[in-house]
């Protein structure tokens, strides 16, 4: 049977030998850590009512746009969130695993995950929107992947 010493540093080896990739969790993330320009890459819309139907409009409409956060938490977005159409801007507070979205039109707290230069962004309540462009809107929620500069 090994030694314990010896499975402690094989351990901290393989830890250390990990991607580069890490996800930084959202308790230790602070706003000059989002603090950069993001690019859209995808935009997902799913029906609220069966999750596995999605749309990306990145893909559908080819759809483009960009968030710029500060290290104070000043947020602008090209196109606004959650809606997709117009920009805004407005003021970021972090708490936990949520960032507070205080924008012109839409304030509420929405989670986020980082993962290295990838930022999740995931609209909790329902939104009401042509999500597949067929001219019927539907209850739907809002999945933003950016990618950071």
């Amino acid at each position: 049977m090994p030694s314990p010493r010896w499975l402690i540093t094989l351990t901290v080896l393989l830890l250390g030998a990990c991607g580069s990739e890490s996800t930084t969790e959202p308790g230790h993330v602070t706003l000059a850590d989002l603090a950069r320009g993001w690019q859209i890459v995808h935009w997902e819309y799913s029906r609220a009512s069966d999750p596995s139907d999605k749309v990306d409009w990145v893909a559908l409409m080819s759809l483009s746009g960009a968030l710029a956060i500060t290290a104070g938490g000043d947020f602008t977005v090209t196109p606004r969130l959650p809606g997709g159409f117009g920009q805004d801007f407005g003021q970021l507070t972090l708490q936990g695993d949520s960032l507070y979205w205080d924008g012109e039109d839409d304030e509420e707290w929405v989670h986020f995950t980082l993962a290295g230069r990838t930022l999740t962004l995931l609209w909790p309540e329902d939104e009401v929107v042509d999500m597949d462009q067929d001219g019927e809107p539907e209850d739907a929620r809002l999945r933003v992947v950016l990618d950071g500069n």
